[in-house]
């Protein structure tokens, strides 16, 4: 990744918002065809802008990296009901989390992607910390904020929230996900992704003593 070279332009206009999305559809771009060492320069080109645009708006292209990373995370949970409505819709509202989670994971864009911030994340401990974070981790947190908001209103039976938010997902993806970015099998269908998430979140609320 290349950095600021030494005689930037100063701030000048703010970046036009339908540029910006040129910009960051174009990194992702480059991650759903395994290229995450792109250059400014190759995402000026690919976004159709110049690379003082891309610069009046960040440092470098890691600064670049991290904005993708924030809006691949609100894009995935920026949809969801809000905490406060858990507790008396909880297993409605963990289908809608799961299934946005398989949505992404599943496609044939985020099977691309995913296989490639991966191996990215094996190779540059910094940035595998950041597609952590954004990732993975954010879907354990939303999750067991969720589940300690019904605790908290005596509609489960909560010890761990964590840990009983890590075993939930890892219910939704199972074997699924892992036999995808292997081209192991075939992308699951509506019908297939709805019965995974139903029946892992059935499953937990029985284990939970889930009041209803």
């Amino acid at each position: 990744m290349d950095e600021r070279p030494p005689a930037a332009a100063g701030p000048g206009r703010p970046v036009d918002p339908e540029k910006l999305d040129r910009i960051l559809d174009a990194v992702l771009d480059s991650f759903a065809e395994g290229d995450m060492h792109f250059t400014i320069e190759g995402v000026a080109r690919r976004a159709d802008v110049s690379r003082g645009t891309i610069y009046r708006h960040f440092d470098n292209a890691e600064a670049l990296l991290q904005a993708v990373l924030t809006r691949l995370h609100r894009n995935m949970l920026g949809n969801l009901p809000e905490i406060e409505e858990c507790a008396g819709g909880l297993r409605e509202q963990l289908i809608i989390l799961g299934t946005q989670l398989l949505d992404f994971l599943t496609s044939e864009q985020g099977v691309r992607i995913m296989r490639t911030v991966i191996a990215h994340g094996a190779r540059q401990a910094e940035h595998g910390q950041w597609i952590y974070r954004d990732g993975p981790q954010a879907f354990v947190i939303r999750a067991a904020t969720c589940l300690s908001a019904a605790h908290e209103r005596g509609r489960i039976e909560l010890k761990d929230p964590l840990l009983t938010a890590e075993q939930l997902i890892g219910m939704w993806k199972g074997s699924l996900v892992s036999g995808l970015w292997m081209n192991g099998r075939p992308l699951p269908d509506a019908a297939e992704k709805r019965y995974r998430v139903e029946s892992a979140v059935d499953l937990l609320l029985r284990g939970l003593n889930w009041s209803g």
